[in-house]
């Protein structure tokens, strides 16, 4: 039998954990399991949990992607209050080595794992091989990673973009810029393009129209909006969109990724409709000289769910080769 690796996405809303071993066409899942982020401790309870459900299997290495920076094999998770250490994980999983890395990092990892039908283009553009790769992300947070090429393969740069400087565009988007900013100070790219910034949004608009507030999850104002139930959902979907198209672009001219820009992460496959007509991609191009630039490089939204799952297990593969 191969070696067992184990492979965690975790989320500031969700934790999805997973053992595989690599066969000859690529990594083969045995066991998976779902926990809710909020209601655990620390990653090493919904560890132990996990390992117990699958009868305790022995254990090459193990990889945690996580929603948040890594610095010397520390992280501090942004939207859960859990702080994570390499280490420390080791100890509790057996003297196990483990290896901790962004969570979009583990979406870089986890790209050439790809299969054609894992991915849905938005724009074919004109890819230059050897160039560059963007990633960017929303779900609970906005992620990002720089992918640079390296050996014949990428190799993912860990960013913390998202956190950058919301630049509104137009006056709807200038005064939620002034709601949030009485209430955040400081009101980054990731406070619109998340799952919490879709409710802002949401309840912005509400307010703007002189409704009273609803609460709403960003999932329920995304599905009230693809279905047109709710007139408001669908103008602060649009926002969403817009911005998220915006913040893209922006990336995509700091960095040039002539190879592909790829949209990850837990909302992009659920408003893929949305993202498809064409609201994405003039924000995205709206770039004044540069609009022919950007109108060059593809775009494809990953909707494979287990690719941070697979980057975490690239990355345990290599921690146990050392």
């Amino acid at each position: 039998m191969n070696s067992l690796y184990l492979g965690a996405d975790i989320g500031g809303t969700n934790c999805r954990v997973a053992i595989a071993e690599m066969w000859d066409d690529g990594w083969h899942i045995r066991y998976r399991g779902h926990y809710p982020s909020q209601s655990y401790p620390s990653a090493e309870w919904i560890m132990r949990d996990f390992l117990v459900a699958c009868g305790s299997p022995t254990l090459a290495a193990a990889g945690f992607a996580v929603a948040g920076p890594v610095v010397d094999g520390t992280a501090q998770l942004t939207n859960v209050s859990w702080k994570m250490n390499a280490e420390h994980l080791g100890l509790a999983l057996g003297d196990l080595p483990v290896v901790l890395l962004n969570d979009f990092e583990a979406v870089g990892r986890g790209l050439s794992s790809l299969a054609p039908e894992d991915l849905v283009t938005l724009q074919a553009g004109s890819p230059q091989a050897g160039a560059p790769k963007l990633l960017v992300g929303a779900g609970t947070g906005l992620g990002v990673s720089l992918l640079v090429p390296s050996d014949g393969d990428y190799h993912p740069l860990p960013s913390e973009g998202s956190h950058a400087d919301f630049a509104p565009q137009g006056e709807v988007e200038i005064a939620l810029l002034r709601l949030l900013a009485e209430r955040y100070g400081h009101v980054s790219w990731e406070r619109i393009v998340s799952g919490p910034g879709l409710e802002a949004t949401y309840h912005f608009v509400r307010s703007e129209a002189g409704l009273e507030p609803k609460a709403l999850t960003a999932p329920d104002i995304a599905e009230a909006a693809m279905s047109q139930q709710d007139p408001v959902a669908v103008q602060a979907l649009e926002i969403f969109v817009s911005a998220y198209g915006a913040f893209a672009g922006n990336l995509a001219l700091a960095l040039l990724p002539r190879a592909g820009v790829y949209l990850a992460g837990g909302i992009a496959p659920r408003i893929l409709a949305q993202l498809q007509d064409g609201r994405f991609l003039r924000a995205f191009t709206a770039k004044g000289r540069f609009a022919g630039l950007l109108a060059e490089m593809p775009v494809q939204v990953v909707t494979n769910a287990d690719v941070g799952m697979l980057g975490a297990f690239a990355a345990a593969r290599a921690r146990s080769a050392r």
